[in-house]
């Protein structure tokens, strides 16, 4: 079949990880997604981030791959005349400033309705477009420390620290996404564009899961657990011969199980550790131990071994390179290989999504900065003196001269 989301056009304002994500995988399933790009800032920051070379951004590469690059003006009335000619035919703007820069340059939701009352106008920043920080530029670090996620990361008497991805950015996309999807959606059934606003930071507030309810239902402060969970016992990794393994037995049915399997029989009826609950309060004190006593004699393979045909969670703990090796990645093609115009072939993760109607191959290379400016305008109707025009008063580039 066609790809999904052919004939859809994303006028795309993203700036770095905040929303480009998102917009990659409407590119991945056959969206025209057209990058607008900063004259003067030197385009997205992003193809400056490392890792790198001399020629480009393999971060880059990847959050852009399959979209047009337009680099143009902002600020001047030509750059605004031509970016409201794309948006008159476009059926997403996505965008990921802080509130009130989009509207300086003209270019905000009210100013676009007038010239397409259809379009839907997304909008993925730090901490959205209204409240007391809604003027103030967001990062993926700084979503994750005023949630609170930040202040329950990691074992008990550590610091505060972040998640070891951009996980602010990552579930800020995610949701991104889906709002753009359910706004195509209810504009089949009304004919009428909306305004999207997805905060980084409301998105980590939802990531709080336990720690948020243990606040506002017990009001009991969340300690670290570290890999364990005080809901979940055993729920952790455990360092045995060869590395670590992670084990999750969730159920008391489970736990039976798991301890036929591993040998200790005697504690399953044991009033200490025979429900969840209690298990959870005499982890640290008792059933760690137990188990530490029997995995460290094990190793990764013996106790998935045991486990996995139980229908017990368990895996190893993989190495990032482990893991892009793994026959589960290999078989779900999650490591693909793209050939990207400025980094040669590169390495990258593929599509989570499995349609079973879709090609989960992705698309094309990221673009070069300003790359389809010139295709872009003639679309548009400039002829070859007006785009020659523009380009010698700055306001466009076709990347060559960047």
């Amino acid at each position: 079949m066609s790809k999904i989301l052919e004939g859809v056009k994303v006028i795309d304002f993203t700036n770095g990880h905040f929303g480009s994500y998102a917009t990659m995988i409407f590119s991945d399933f056959g969206a025209d997604v057209i990058k607008i790009e900063n004259i003067t800032t030197g385009g997205d920051t992003i193809r400056t981030l490392a890792p790198k070379t001399e020629k480009g951004s393999a971060y880059h590469a990847y959050l852009n791959r399959g979209k047009k690059s337009m680099c143009l003006d902002f600020a001047s009335e030509q750059g605004r005349s031509i970016i409201l000619k794309l948006v008159a035919d476009a059926d997403v703007v996505c965008e990921s400033c802080p509130r009130g820069v989009m509207e300086k340059y003209g270019l905000g939701y009210e100013d676009l309705c007038k010239v397409n009352p259809k379009i839907i106008y997304a909008s993925n920043t730090g901490f959205g477009k209204t409240g007391p920080m809604s003027d103030t530029a967001g990062s993926d670090l700084t979503a994750q420390a005023v949630s609170g996620l930040m202040d329950i990361t990691g074992h008990e008497g550590t610091l505060p620290t972040a998640h070891g991805s951009r996980m602010a950015g990552q579930f800020g996309n995610m949701y991104f996404a889906i709002a753009i999807i359910a706004a195509l959606l209810a504009r089949d059934e009304t004919g009428e564009g909306q305004q999207i606003d997805v905060a980084a930071n409301d998105c980590m507030i939802t990531a709080l899961e336990v720690a948020f309810f243990s606040e506002k239902m017990n009001g009991i402060p969340y300690v670290k657990e570290g890999n364990a969970s005080r809901a979940i016992a055993p729920y952790d990794t455990f360092s045995v011969k060869d590395g670590y393994v992670s084990t999750a037995v969730s159920t008391n049915a489970q736990w039976e199980k798991f301890c036929d399997v591993m040998g200790f029989p005697e504690y399953i009826d044991d009033e200490r550790l025979n429900t969840n609950e209690v298990r959870g309060e005499n982890y640290k004190t008792l059933l760690v131990k137990i188990i530490d006593k029997k995995f460290q004699h094990m190793t990764r393979s013996e106790i998935e071994e045991l486990l996995r045909p139980l229908n017990i969670p368990s895996g190893s703990v993989l190495t990032v390179e482990e893991a892009f090796d793994s026959e589960q990645i290999k078989h779900r093609n999650m490591v693909i290989e793209l050939e990207d115009k400025a980094l040669g072939k590169l390495l990258m993760p593929g599509m989570p999504i499995k349609l079973s109607e879709f090609d989960d191959e992705p698309g094309s290379s990221a673009p070069l900065l300003g790359e389809h400016t010139r295709s872009i305008l003639t679309e548009l109707g400039y002829c070859d003196e007006e785009i020659k025009h523009l380009a010698d008063q700055g306001i466009i580039s076709e990347g060559s001269e960047l």
